[in-house]
């Protein structure tokens, strides 16, 4: 019963650990094809627009 035990929650810790380690994966691997290229277009674009506004003055009362 000890052995059953035993190999029970060694292959529960594997199929674990196997779950966060592809899932490290998956996330790198999606940040090097999908992620933060366009980010810097939207930001650049943005900050270009804000370079133009005037600043607002305040009037003390």
């Amino acid at each position: 019963m000890f052995l059953y035990i035993r190999d029970f929650l060694l292959l529960a810790i594997f199929i674990i650990g196997l779950t966060a380690f592809m899932g490290i994966l998956t996330h790198g691997l999606s940040r090097k094809l999908f992620g933060r290229k366009s980010g810097a277009v939207f930001s650049a674009h943005s900050h270009s627009i804000k370079a133009n506004w005037k600043g607002i003055k305040r009037k003390n009362f």
